[in-house]
């Protein structure tokens, strides 16, 4: 009998064991606040805020819906917008005039218009709408230099365009071109509330002179050829949405930029860039190509004297994939190493000076200054934004010259 009882209870026990686990699981899991079939649920992968004319915001967002596998239905993307004072009434807004029950557990990309990112209005926008809505904090960060609703409508531009590739793709230049950059929401907020480092997100911009996949395929089953009818200059294939360079923030607001090539230096830095190529202008005037392959990061900062100093070593395999000169291997250690070295040593002290120009510590050296530090407390009562201001950069780059022609070969 107690046996009897004891397996009784055990399992009451596990019932209400799983009873509590399905209560903590089922919300997040839910996609709705109530059952719909799949060709009403309207996927958010994009989220833009943009100023707004007769209210505060205007808000864009990118739908991709489900194929529901019939003939008619292709799935793809659709585009809907309105002005706000706020997110949540675009939703309220945005649902009463769609046949789509909105859904944000799919959010890739959040895009924020230049205007609002330099009043400093991100972190507002972030804290009122992310958790009630469940937007994906995961969803990656774009300040558009154009419209917000022009950018949307140009990474929507070839319709069939997988959102979630987009997202990789973006990340993976960074890593393997380093001339944009990629920060999620969680780390635009982490660096806006920690106070060690700046975020520094990719800018957004439009060019409705691409020829898109889309447009290629549309206008083929027209009888039509856009790619002669092309202005000269103008790329082919792709989307109409492209993103380059680097917004710099100081804490919330964004404060400066970099252009693509800045860009290269400060991921070094950040140690983000992975491979990739840099352009070397030569004394002649033209440009060699340099495949780098970063082996060796070290960053230290020293907090005492007048001032904080902070000393950065690189260390760089180097293959030469074009040189007009013929001059950069053949003569390497007789001079070409050392005006490599000096010039790249010169553009990242460049970089710096830039971002801290804009007290924007985009390159992080606030991350190995808290380490100076045995608590939170003292981290925070020191005050790293006012000392940065004053901070001292040297940068040593060590260069290893790799077969030239190793590229070339593929070997």
């Amino acid at each position: 009998m107690k046996k009897a009882k004891l397996i009784e209870r055990k399992r009451t026990a596990l019932r209400s064991f799983l009873s509590a686990l399905l209560l903590i699981l089922l919300p997040p899991l839910c996609a709705c606040m109530h059952p719909v079939s799949v060709e009403r649920c309207g996927y958010v992968v994009a989220i833009g805020v943009d100023e707004g004319t007769a209210k505060e915001y205007e808000i864009t967002l990118e739908l991709q819906r489900e194929s529901t596998g019939e003939a008619q239905d292709g799935g793809g993307s659709i585009i809907l917008s309105c002005e706000a004072r706020d997110i949540f009434e675009a939703v309220s807004e945005l649902s009463s005039n769609t046949a789509y029950d909105l859904n944000f557990t799919r959010t890739h990309f959040f895009i924020v218009g230049e205007k609002l990112a330099k009043e400093g209005k991100l972190k507002d926008i972030m804290n009122m709408s992310f958790d009630v809505l469940r937007i994906r904090k995961s969803a990656l960060m774009v300040v558009a230099r154009c419209s917000v609703r022009d950018y949307i409508g140009g990474i929507a531009s070839n319709n069939n365009a997988n959102i979630a590739k987009m997202q990789d793709a973006l990340i993976s230049n960074v890593e393997t071109t380093g001339e944009t950059a990629a920060i999620n929401l969680s780390l635009f907020l982490e660096a806006v509330n920690g106070g060690r480092l700046d975020a520094a997100a990719p800018i957004g911009y439009y060019d409705e002179r691409i020829i898109t996949d889309m447009k290629q395929r549309d206008s083929a089953e027209k009888g039509e050829n856009p790619i002669s009818d092309a202005e000269k200059g103008a790329r082919i294939g792709g989307m109409q949405g492209l993103t380059r360079g680097c917004a710099l923030f100081d804490g919330e607001m964004m404060c400066g930029e970099l252009s693509p090539a800045q860009t290269q230096f400060m991921n070094l830095v950040r140690g983000d860039y992975k491979r990739g190529t840099i352009a070397y202008p030569l004394e002649n005037g033209e440009t060699a190509s340099l495949l780098v392959f970063p082996n060796k990061r070290r960053i230290d900062v020293e907090l005492g004297g007048d001032a904080p100093h902070a000393r950065v070593t690189l260390g760089l395999n180097v293959t030469v994939e074009r040189d007009p000169s013929n001059n950069i291997g053949k003569n390497w250690e007789n001079g070409e190493r050392e005006k490599l070295k000096a010039h790249l040593e010169e553009a990242l002290k460049a970089v710096f000076e830039e971002c801290r120009a804009c007290s924007s510590d985009a390159m992080g050296f606030g991350k190995y200054a808290s380490m100076n530090f045995r608590s939170t407390e003292e981290w925070e009562a020191f005050s790293w934004k006012n000392a940065y201001k004053s901070l001292y950069a040297e940068f040593r780059v060590e260069l290893n010259l790799d077969d030239e022609y190793l590229v070339r070969s593929g070997r």
